[in-house]
């Protein structure tokens, strides 16, 4: 492959000055003047930018633009060619400038440069180079919508020595890219090839990453610019490497379509795909790509969302380390040892079941991972649990969000999740991070609130037409607590000198006491009528340990000063409206 050749200041600016009502009903002419630099004298030649020009000119007169394209041009030739795109432009138009080539800032200010440009001091600029502030100006002014394009790069040895003449050696030689720009025109969009520091590559084929990027995107039928542009900044990370990453700064108000024809019934189809493609990347959690890929089995990004889902489920090394997918397990002792004795049972050599994995264990493990046809790593993961049916560790089938609590978009959710519930859920707590799981047909939503008392946690309840988790069996309770126990949000902990012990403090649930019922132990029920049928007090539980503790929460304990953090706390322990947890647990039936 031929070297990439970096361009000046890597930056492409949008500036968009759009009257009121859509900017493609503008009703004037579409004027572009495209420029591509390539054959510099005395700064690195580009070998695409002159192609990149030639590219992007055609794309706009297949689109409907009226078109100068000018190739290789010094000073003057670049100033004459602005001087008769000003002259075509009227208030109705849309103007659109693309250059291709290098540039440079100096005091703040950017200008393009010329294939003559030398630079020799600081004096030459103006003679030299052409201002991308004036080119903006008399667009704005002389237009009603303008676009403005601008594909450089930003290693530039004569703008580098230029800057350090000026500036000053320690000053000057930080002075990379294009300096800020703004724009006085309302509805403007600014969009950058490259983030700050980082280099607009020239490409290794004909064309820049960025500029096939914006000719393939731009191009799509009925595909507004904002969305595209989108589109641009996923293709050119990934044809990068994510070495370079396209920035946007948008106050848009209208919206503006280089091809406003109907997409056909193929490429609807396949945008409808990306959208929702789209959509499950910013859910990111094994429910998200299942949903994805029972609505789009093949297609475009079917293989892209499998790879997605495999590395959510723990099937590769690039999301977390066998180690750490075990470590998130957060495994007692007591269930180590009932992986050791499920495997003895199976016939597996593991020596003394003693709940302590050890090198024995860990050779067994992986020789029962290659018979099931599972990654051979020696270390437990939750597809290998929920095979051993061991207790306490919830099926992937089952939780369908993440270990950690996130905020949930409801319009992401749309079109996806087909569990209205989530939907109304991620509505009502919108803001909050949750983590959402189903057993036996009810929907189990944690929210982390960082404080929350009981009387508004039961209101917030109410609001998403639920109620505080009624739990009536061990089953549902450590399927409950394992939601959101990777979550180390969701408790809080301390030490009480008065007793003189370590506790650890979960969510809310929907346990309460009776007003006036005998203490410590009458009248408890749950706070949507159901009886108690089921409990999982805690040792001396409830203990009216001071007044008023009316109501119930996950919490463990131990004597004395222990880190708490690896503590199983899903037993239930009687608390007051102050002890406020920072979290609470949802069910929708």
């Amino acid at each position: 492959m031929p070297p990439i050749v970096p361009r000046i200041f890597a930056v492409t600016l949008f500036c968009l000055s759009v009257a009121a009502g859509s900017a493609s009903a503008t009703g004037g002419k579409r004027v572009a003047l495209v420029i591509g630099n390539s054959s510099y004298l005395s700064v690195t030649p580009l070998s695409n930018a002159a192609n990149d020009a030639r590219e992007f000119a055609k794309f706009l007169a297949e689109n409907g633009f009226e078109v100068d394209n000018l190739v290789n041009v010094g000073r003057a030739e670049f100033a004459k060619g602005l001087s008769n795109f000003s002259k075509k432009l009227s208030p109705e138009d849309t103007a659109l400038f693309y250059f291709a080539g290098h540039g440079m800032q100096l005091k703040g200010e950017n200008f393009l440069l010329g294939l003559d440009a030398e630079l020799q001091s600081e004096f030459d600029v103006d003679a030299e180079t052409v201002s991308l502030n004036s080119i903006i100006e008399t667009m704005e002014r002389k237009a009603s919508l303008s676009l403005i394009f601008i594909d450089a790069c930003r290693n530039n040895p004569i703008a580098d020595r230029l800057n350090i003449a000026v500036e000053g050696a320690t000053r000057g030689g930080t002075v990379k890219g294009l300096a800020p720009v703004s724009s006085t025109g309302s509805g403007t969009m600014i969009a950058f090839a490259a983030s700050p520091g980082q280099v607009a590559y020239d490409g290794g084929g004909s064309n820049s990453p960025f500029t096939m990027a914006l000719i393939e995107h731009l191009a799509s039928p009925s595909l507004e610019v904002g969305t595209a542009f989108k589109r641009v900044i996923r293709d050119v990370r990934v044809k990068t490497g994510n070495d370079q990453s396209p920035q946007i700064v948008s106050n848009l108000a209208a919206e503006f379509y280089f091809n406003e024809s109907a997409p056909s019934d193929e490429a609807a189809s396949l945008m409808l795909a990306q959208i929702d493609f789209e959509k499950a990347e910013r859910i990111s959690t094994a429910r998200g790509w299942q949903l994805y890929l029972a609505k789009y089995q093949s297609g475009a990004f079917a293989d892209s969302a499998r790879d997605a889902l495999r590395l959510l489920q723990g099937g590769s090394e690039e999301l977390v380390s066998p180690k750490e997918a075990e470590a998130k397990l957060k495994l007692t002792q007591a269930q180590r040892k009932e992986i050791q004795l499920a495997l003895a049972d199976l016939g597996y050599d593991i020596g003394s079941a003693d709940g302590t994995i050890g090198l024995k264990t860990r050779r067994e493990i992986a020789r029962y991972q290659k018979a099931m046809g599972l990654s051979e790593t020696g270390y437990i993961n939750r597809v290998m649990a929920n095979r051993l049916e061991l207790v306490g560790i919830s099926s992937s089938d089952s939780v369908i969000s993440a270990d950690e609590a996130r905020t949930f978009d409801p319009n992401d959710l749309k079109g996806l999740e087909t569990d209205e519930r989530v939907i109304r859920a991620a509505r009502c707590l919108a803001g909050k991070e949750i983590i959402y799981g189903e057993f036996e047909g009810h929907l189990y939503v944690a929210a982390y609130t960082r404080s929350i008392r009981i009387d508004a946690a039961k209101q917030l309840a109410k609001g998403c037409e639920a109620y505080l988790v009624a739990i009536g069996s061990k089953a549902e309770n450590d399927f409950v607590y394992d939601l959101f126990a990777a979550d180390d949000r969701m408790f809080i902990s301390g030490f009480d000198t008065r007793s003189g012990y370590s506790w650890k403090i979960g969510p809310w649930i929907g346990l309460e006491q009776a007003e006036g019922a005998r203490e410590p132990r009458g009248g408890w029920g749950w706070q949507n009528g159901e009886k108690l049928k089921f409990t999982n007090w805690g040792e001396g539980q409830p203990g009216e340990y001071t007044p008023h503790r009316q109501w119930g929460t996950y919490l463990g304990d131990k004597l004395g000063r222990v880190d708490m953090s690896k503590v199983d706390a899903r037993e239930w322990h009687d608390v007051t409206e102050f002890d406020g947890p920072p979290s609470m647990v949802l069910e929708f039936e």
